[in-house]
């Protein structure tokens, strides 16, 4: 036989409603104290309340769709028609406790004067301020340990951000190093281009002067063939 369902969050749901009902008899003692509506104490513990019973609604409707299969196929689970009115009746009182909830929350009641006679302890304290005391420090509780974990988040970041600056840093210097090393390497090929602009310079000024010697001697060439021609010219003359 398969488990039933519903009972599988019943349970769930009933201990969420005496948590919830916990929660509103702290508020509505806390209401009657405070001077504002906007008290923080309030407010918050306002947010828990209806927090707590939007997750009992959400459960309340997965019993819901429960007792709808289980209502389909009864002899799956071995349920009587007793068994079924049992879940519709669970069903409708929870929701009835949440509306009740509800309805306080948005019409909060006037305020009452509490009797020391009624509420006086042996030990001659309050009761109503012992209760109170103990929902001031579960508050206080609740708010140190939201702090604390914000700090453990603020902690989480920073050495995140520690190690990226470590990171940061070792490329930086990496990068120091290769800038070095290319300034170097820049040094050395302005060397090797003088040098190579001397002995281009050396090379040009040698054919600079091969071309004058070449020059002039052809020239002096030239002169000669021409005095010989001369001669040759002035021997023809003379012989006609």
């Amino acid at each position: 036989m398969e488990q039933d369902p519903f009972l599988i969050v019943k349970s769930q749901v009933e201990e969420s409603l005496v948590n919830a009902n916990n929660l509103f008899e702290s508020w509505k003692r806390i209401q009657q104290t405070v001077s504002s509506p906007k008290n923080q104490e309030l407010l918050w513990t306002a947010d828990e309340l209806n927090s707590a019973l939007e997750a009992i609604e959400q459960d309340i409707e997965d019993l819901e769709e429960a007792l709808q299969a289980a209502q389909q196929n009864p002899q799956q689970f071995n349920l009587t028609a007793k068994d079924m009115n049992a879940r519709k009746k669970f069903l409708s009182t929870s929701r009835n406790n949440i509306q009740v909830i509800r309805n306080t929350l948005a019409n909060p009641p006037s305020k009452k004067q509490y009797s020391p006679s009624n509420n006086q302890s042996p030990n001659g304290g309050s009761s109503y301020q012992t209760a109170r005391q103990n929902d001031n420090s579960i508050f206080i509780e609740n708010e140190q340990q939201q702090q604390m974990m914000i700090m453990q988040d603020q902690d989480q970041h920073l050495d995140a951000m520690g190690g990226t600056l470590v990171n940061l840093k070792e490329i930086a210097g990496t990068m120091n190093r290769e800038i070095d090393d290319q300034v170097i390497l820049l040094d050395d090929l302005g060397d090797h281009v003088d040098r190579s602009e001397g002995k281009l310079k050396n090379a040009m000024r040698r054919v600079t002067d091969i071309l004058k010697k070449e020059e002039e001697s052809k020239s002096g060439y030239c002169i000669c063939c021409l005095i010989i021609v001369l001669i040759i010219l002035l021997a023809l003359v003379i012989i006609m």
